[in-house]
């Protein structure tokens, strides 16, 4: 298998109206979302009690009319997002490469150096993210799987598959991403793990602060490269300008990764850095999301006196 990109574009299974949008100029789509995001923020109000509670936990001191600005620019950045998203399964190759600029791209570089085996890109749903997986795949002439969780829509599913796998790279079911890497751990390519949502109460958490809020977190980047010694590095997206982004990258675990620490150090230190992130440029950052929503365990607390 070819670890460089090609466009391997498959259409049979896309609905038709995301066909007919990535056709649509971008200039156009962007009006478009001139027009959407208001009617969501102050007629349909689409989960607008999720964004100003979570805004309300991470920036408790920001006074309710600065919160709300904020609001009204996620929502502009959100319906965004969107629209790129669409058009991403007909935009050229070239300008995912014009429109994403990359920074600290030496930490990725290093990490990949050798070509022997796979690299765990962790991120964040921040930005373009979409955006972001292809212009990363263009810029270092890679792969990339992504992992993802099944959407709810069938007709969505069927467009994301089809622009994920649009470069060469094959979409990883979460639950079978382990079994995959460890299968293939000798086979170059990136893993891109987009591990900022809640886990479900089916799935392991690790319950830290983030904003100053117990939350959990997935631990699957850290288990499975304190396993493999695979390389991990973070990555996240900002908005430039309309239609332009900038992918950062930061180490987030030196190797030789140790096999037995204590707690899940990784996976603190991926906290730290989305939180960091996100005070960056907080508007771009998912906040429809409904991270806060899911408590510790009754026995948390306890374990935490304990130790």
């Amino acid at each position: 298998m070819s670890a460089e990109p090609h466009d391997q574009t498959d259409l049979t299974h896309v609905p038709i109206g995301y066909k007919l949008g990535s056709k649509l100029p971008l200039w156009f789509l962007h009006r478009c979302a001139d027009v959407i995001w208001p009617v969501l923020f102050y007629l349909v109000r689409y989960r607008r009690t999720v964004v100003d509670q979570n805004l309300q936990i991470a920036f408790p001191d920001l006074p309710t009319k600065q919160r709300t600005k904020l609001a009204r620019k996620f929502y502009q950045g959100f319906v965004d997002t969107a629209v790129e998203t669409i058009k991403a399964l007909d935009m050229p190759a070239n300008q995912f490469k014009q429109r994403v600029s990359m920074v600290n791209g030496h930490i990725l570089s290093n990490a990949m150096q050798n070509r022997t085996q796979p690299v765990i890109v962790t991120t964040l749903h921040m930005g373009n993210w979409e955006w972001m997986l292809h212009a990363v795949a263009l810029h270092f002439n890679t792969i990339i799987d992504p992992v993802y969780k099944p959407l709810h829509s069938d007709r969505s599913e069927r467009f994301i598959q089809a622009l994920r796998d649009r470069f060469g790279g094959k979409s990883l079911k979460m639950a079978d991403t382990a079994r995959n890497v460890m299968r293939h751990r000798n086979r170059f390519r990136l893993v891109s793990m987009v591990a900022d949502q809640a886990p479900s109460g089916a799935e392991r958490a690790h319950w830290i602060p983030l904003f100053g809020r117990v939350t959990g977190f997935y631990t699957g980047a850290e288990t499975l490269s304190r396993a493999t010694n695979i390389p991990l590095v973070f990555a996240y997206c900002r908005r430039v300008k309309r239609g332009y982004y900038e992918v950062t990258f930061k180490e987030l675990a030196p190797q030789p990764i140790e096999r037995k620490l204590e707690g899940n150090p990784i996976t603190e230190r991926y906290r730290d850095l989305v939180e960091e992130a996100i005070r960056t440029q907080p508007q771009d950052w998912l906040w429809s999301n409904r991270r806060f929503k899911r408590q510790p365990p009754a026995d948390w607390a306890q374990n935490q006196t304990s130790h």
